[in-house]
């Protein structure tokens, strides 16, 4: 058996080598993908959001509020703008996402002890951006109001560091484990290696027997006495041999590149990735065993593909998903690698940590190689 699936697997791979711009393609690829992914990702942070602000007041305060405000490089002050009318025109024509408004009187209002308000004018069409515009002008406000109560308390001849221990509020101290950066690309730069690599080894495998079958050499390799099994498993070594070198690339510059921690549990995230890659190479044998086209293949692949690429947890939280969505993400081999992925490279876990994660991608290879074998069996009987 093992003599017949090699060489199956040599005539596979002499295909794969006869195609040199494919091969080039297949190599190339995914180091080009992680490069795009991770650089598109590498901050996570929405920055210089286009805003613009309307100071209707012009007064000494408002312009202290006005030049906080253009200190944080979170906001891109455009430029101020004389009337609210001008600043909703930009608004709805798309080419700001903010306008702070500060109304005639904000000084007055303020000396008068009375209570004095900005409006805020955001585009909720971009559900990123208006939170964070309103996070920063609620600090600034903050900051504004503790300084205004340090100068009140002043000239009542209260020092100013004991006006300040009078006006502190209680304070969070945090301490952030295992990402104390709290890098964005730190999180989803496993989801960028597993998608990249689901990408492709889905897609290669998904066409290949139905391209034997449309080439005719199909029919000639069932007429010999090669079983399913080693048909199945032949076409599937050569891919898995290539794939192999993508992890090793695709590791290197997520390391090298974008400094992403895998030397240190190299052994185990090797073994993860083998795995992941099996279990991918066997959903796209699967694909590849109830499709009748190339065309057929592809397009039941992309459909596969995509509920993964949102429901899998690879760029956001699982729990961000709604309850009854949830537990589809279980289906997924792409949420468990990106789940031990993360274990391994953030919080430095072993395999006592990942070892149900690593079982369980171990499972989905069984399943899905079963699945596509009984398949391959029904649409050829």
């Amino acid at each position: 058996m093992l003599a017949i699936i090699g060489h199956v697997a040599k005539k596979e791979l002499r295909q794969i080598l006869r195609d040199r711009r494919s091969l080039v393609r297949i190599l190339v690829m995914p180091i080009r993908l992680t490069f795009l992914f991770g650089k598109a990702l590498e901050t996570g942070d929405l920055r210089q959001i286009p805003s613009v602000i309307v100071n209707l007041d012009d007064s000494p305060e408002s312009n202290v509020v006005v030049t906080r405000l253009g200190e944080f490089d979170e906001l891109k002050i455009e430029r101020t703008v004389s009337t609210q009318q001008e600043a909703q025109d930009l608004l709805a024509h798309g080419k700001i996402k903010a306008a702070i408004i500060i109304p005639k009187g904000f000084m007055r209002q303020i000396e008068a002890g009375d209570e004095a308000q900005l409006l805020l004018l955001l585009d909720g069409t971009d559900n990123t951006s208006a939170p964070i515009v309103e996070g920063v002008t609620r600090g600034v406000i903050q900051e504004y109001n503790t300084r205004r109560a340090i100068k009140d308390l002043s000239k009542r001849g209260i020092r100013q560091d004991r006006g300040l221990t009078l006006i502190q509020r209680v304070e969070v101290q945090r301490e952030i484990r295992y990402n104390p950066g709290l890098q964005y690309l730190s999180y989803v730069m496993p989801g960028v290696i597993g998608l990249t690599l689901q990408l492709l080894t889905v897609m290669l495998m998904a066409i290949s027997i139905p391209r034997e079958r449309e080439r005719g050499t199909l029919d000639q390799l069932m007429a010999s006495p090669i079983s399913r099994t080693e048909l199945i498993l032949g076409k599937l070594l050569p891919f898995f041999g290539i794939s192999l070198v993508n992890v090793a690339t695709i590791l290197f510059v997520a390391d090298r590149w974008f400094g992403v921690p895998v030397w240190k549990g190299l052994p185990l995230l090797l073994g993860l990735c083998a795995l992941f890659v099996l279990s991918s190479l066997a959903t796209g044998l699967l694909i590849s065993a109830v499709s009748r086209s190339q065309f057929q293949a592809v397009q039941i692949a992309v459909f596969y593909v995509l509920p993964v690429f949102l429901l899998s947890g690879a760029y956001a939280p699982i729990e961000a998903i709604p309850d009854y969505i949830r537990p589809i993400t279980n289906l997924f081999p792409l949420m468990y690698f990106c789940r031990a992925v993360r274990a391994v490279t953030l919080r430095g876990a072993g395999l006592v940590q990942v070892w149900k994660d690593l079982a369980i991608l171990a499972g989905f290879v069984v399943v899905f190689l079963y699945w596509a074998v009984l398949s391959f069996r029904k649409r050829v009987v």
